[in-house]
């Protein structure tokens, strides 16, 4: 638990304390209690200027009970800070959860309360090695708006050490951008690149909310949007000088995956570049950064059957479809890999 004490820390690493016990119980209720705060406003409410728990029951409509026991832990884990009888936010809360921040987080907050419900069913799961049902089949119009949104958020986090990786040539006129969402990589690499054009496909579902994204960033002239089952859409050969595949793999069997990386190498034209985003296994790695491909690789097989790769598997399938150099960057955020591969 990432709350344990230095002291707390050592006494389970030196198996003194049982932390299956902590990470089964308050480490997974308080996910749930951090996600149900920021629905229910408490960061919101706070943004402003303190308040004490009989002033939130007004502004919150809710009991006070029920916030005298949800705001303390949301306290002792460093989301808020309590002086007196008053609650605040501390800079965690003011950076990443609330509305007005340009770093908010709270649509991706959304998107894992879907997650939640789907998690109820992860033993029937496991026990078929499928989901009942993959999300593309359940999703509702509101719900596929939130699964939009709350990746876009991610996009966000990630921006700013993925679009430095991304070596696009100077005369580079073509992107595809395949499940864009959002389409926020697009956004930016066009923004940066006065010559370029990008083409986004996506299901349909998706692309109604991207396509209200793109139009607030008027890109509307130079971003087209091409709605698709990307396992099954033929795209054209030699086209693009770059395609993006980020966070899409892990959604997919190996064999689906390699037919899928073929297509991809076939759209790209010589000299172009091939770019995977994705959570990749390692075994060197350590803490959040080999945690947390794991957890994404356990998520995707209950919400589409998909998996967890390693870079090793994902080389292997662009060597396999005529990619050359095929290099793997580590980024700084923990978890998340780049790998970049060339059409010679």
């Amino acid at each position: 638990m990432s709350t344990f004490t230095l002291r707390e820390f050592f006494a389970a690493r030196l198996n003194f304390l049982p932390s299956a016990l902590y990470d089964s119980f308050p480490a997974v209720l308080l996910g749930r209690a951090l996600v149900l705060a920021h629905k229910l406003g408490v960061f919101e409410a706070l943004h402003d200027r303190p308040r004490t728990d009989r002033e939130l029951v007004s502004s919150l409509n809710l009991p006070l009970k029920s916030l005298q026991l949800l705001l303390p832990p949301l306290s002792a884990s460093g989301y808020l800070k309590k002086y007196g009888d008053s609650y605040s936010l501390t800079a965690q809360s003011k950076k990443w959860l609330v509305k007005s921040a340009p770093h908010y987080i709270g649509n991706f907050l959304a998107y894992i309360e879907l997650l939640h419900g789907h998690w109820m069913y992860l033993e029937d799961t496991l026990k078929a090695g499928k989901p009942p049902k993959t999300y593309v089949e359940m999703f509702t119009e509101k719900e596929w708006k939130i699964y939009t949104l709350g990746m876009m958020d991610l996009a966000g986090l990630l921006i700013p050490h993925v679009i430095p990786q991304l070596k696009l040539a100077a005369n580079a006129s073509s992107l595809l951008d395949v499940c864009g969402s959002h389409g926020l990589y697009s956004i930016e690499l066009c923004k940066r690149n006065p010559n370029l054009t990008a083409t986004i496909a996506d299901f349909p579902e998706v692309l109604t909310t991207t396509r209200e994204i793109v139009r607030k960033h008027r890109l509307e002239n130079r971003i087209q949007l091409l709605p698709c089952d990307v396992t099954r859409a033929s795209f054209n050969n030699e086209q693009y000088d770059a395609v993006l595949a980020f966070n899409i793999i892990h959604g997919f069997p190996v064999e689906t995956n390699r037919h899928f990386i073929e297509s991809l190498a076939a759209a790209l034209r010589r000299g172009g570049s091939l770019y995977i985003l994705d959570q990749l296994k390692d075994t060197r790695s350590k803490g959040v950064d080999q945690l947390l491909p794991l957890m994404v690789g356990l998520n995707l097989l209950n919400e589409i059957g998909g998996n967890v790769y390693s870079f090793s598997e994902v080389k292997s399938w662009c060597e396999k479809a005529g990619l050359n150099n095929v290099q793997f960057n580590r980024l700084s955020v923990p978890g998340v890999h780049l790998v970049h591969a060339e059409k010679h």
